[in-house]
């Protein structure tokens, strides 16, 4: 042991040290100049070791809040930016026409999403429309369009308006037309969508408001927002490489929601009773002629329903979000509750009323232009690809991301960004291009009719019997660990119920 410490050793030692950090100096120095050394500008002050994506990762800012602060740090004239997670270097971009030019016009070389196609044992939400690779992404598209059909809205809307009633009873229950009752409008939305869930995608009546202690609640509402989902999320989205490292310990567990199913389908294939939910769809699906690019059988027919888990949790936060903005303003609340009596009052709780509340869908717009629900869009380099007029050229496999944070609330697009200004979605005026909530092109959200149906029946069934307000004292905090928007401490607002 004493010979360590012989001066020629401790030389050595002193040598070998010293080599390895300027070795690993110089390889992050290398790694952290890719866009330079490609003459994109980059961000500074980023990390040796996270790159800029430190306080994402480590959640000390949400993380698909987070990309909106690199938006901001970057030239305000940028039309995109280099930056990096880890040593994996990115580009964000800022320019709408840019975004435009890529996910539109140039869209067969940014046809898959970064995270696309990784190895995941979650695959109740990946491997279908939101998560699954070309070609088999645009056969896949091509067969559930019909399943979202305006003719299927309208036999999903009596089991929308079916899951509302246990959610306006528990309202009823905790409210008097004479003293305000704050009430968690987040978690009344997550509850109403867990049931949604349950009646539309998995083919069974739940009632977590009565029941949040049964096992389905306490398993979705862990979709929802447990800490180990918001691990999975940050992971899947920002450094998908890991996840076939780490593997499926640390996603969704989905053995319960998959015996729901399987036995949906199986009591309704013996019944062959008609419900008008997804379940019948995805027994079309099974009975049908099938392709090789994606066969409509075992665990492949789940997959479609878990399509309707991130897409109902996505309306459930706009819902939730919108309604707070409306807390906030009672000249505006006013003006949707006529605006939803007006509808109601000529054509009943009907298809036809909710696409006549005109006004309460500019509401929803502004709120989710405020809020996105899915704050990142990302894809991923097919080929090699030179950013028009430009000497840029993207190398294949780099990931390309959009801030919708940024793009929404940057003021050359949206004048006075950080209000709530619903007439910027009127009929006679033009929206910016900067306004994506849903994405853009092709691979837009494909369900996007289901969501804002879901958005209007809360919301109009809330505003029709309550009026709502923000308490003076209350502060709404996003949750840091949520890659997706969502409140920390839930979104707490008075109920009233109208007399």
């Amino acid at each position: 042991m004493e010979e360590w410490f012989q001066p020629h050793n401790l030389s050595y030692f002193l040598i070998i040290t010293i080599t390895i950090i300027l070795s690993c100096y110089l390889y992050c120095s290398y790694k952290l100049n890719y866009w330079k050394r490609r003459g994109v500008i980059q961000l500074k002050n980023t990390s040796r070791i996270f790159g800029d994506f430190k306080d994402g990762i480590l959640f000390r800012t949400p993380p698909g809040y987070h990309m909106s602060q690199l938006y901001k740090e970057a030239p305000a004239d940028a039309p995109y930016v280099g930056f990096y997670i880890f040593h994996k270097p990115c580009l964000l971009l800022k320019d709408p026409e840019i975004i435009k030019q890529m996910l539109i016009r140039d869209f067969d070389n940014f046809s898959n999403r970064h995270f696309a196609g990784s190895v995941q044992k979650d695959s109740i939400g990946m491997i279908n429309l939101f998560g699954i690779k070309n070609p088999a992404w645009r056969y896949l598209r091509r067969m559930i369009t019909p399943t979202l059909s305006r003719g299927k809205l309208k036999q999903m809307l009596p089991l929308m308006m079916e899951t509302g009633k246990p959610m306006m009873d528990h309202l009823d229950h905790l409210t008097d037309c004479k003293k305000p009752k704050v009430i968690d409008a987040q978690d009344v939305n997550y509850k109403y969508t867990a049931d949604l869930i349950a009646n539309v995608a998995l083919g069974t009546k739940t009632n977590c408001f009565n029941f949040p202690d049964s096992e389905y609640c306490k398993n979705i509402m862990a979709f929802f927002h447990s800490f180990k989902r918001m691990v999975a999320l940050v992971t899947v989205f920002f450094t998908p490489e890991l996840v076939e490292m780490i593997g499926y310990s640390i996603l969704f567990d989905s053995t319960f929601v998959r015996k729901m199913f399987w036995n949906a389908v199986e009591s309704r294939e013996k019944s062959r009773e008609k419900r008008g939910d997804y379940i019948d769809s995805i027994i079309n699906l099974k009975n049908g002629k099938q392709d090789s690019l994606y066969k409509f059988d075992g665990d492949n027919l789940l997959f479609q329903s878990g399509t309707f888990f991130s897409g109902f949790e996505s309306s459930s936060t706009a819902a939730a979000f919108t309604l707070m903005e409306l807390a906030k303003e009672k000249n505006i609340q006013d003006r949707v509750r006529e605006d939803i009596k007006r509808a109601i009052d000529k054509h009943g709780w009907t298809l036809e009323a909710f696409a006549k509340m005109r006004y309460l869908d500019q509401c929803i717009s502004e709120g989710i232009r405020l809020h996105p629900s899915v704050s990142t869009v990302d894809r991923c380099t097919f080929e090699d690809y030179q950013i028009p007029n430009t000497d840029v050229v993207i190398e294949k496999g780099t990931p390309v991301y959009i801030s919708l944070y940024g793009l929404h609330g940057d003021p050359q697009y949206f004048e006075e960004p950080e209000k709530f200004k619903p007439e910027r979605f009127d009929n006679d005026r033009i929206v910016p291009d900067a306004y994506i909530p849903f994405g853009a092109g092709p691979r837009k959200c494909v369900g996007v009719q289901v969501g804002q149906l879901h958005v209007k029946v809360v919301l109009s069934m809330i505003l029709s019997e309550y009026e709502v307000y923000l308490p003076k004292s209350a502060e709404v905090k996003l949750d840091n660990r949520s890659t997706f928007t969502a409140a920390a401490e839930g979104i707490n607002l008075q109920f009233i119920k109208l007399s």
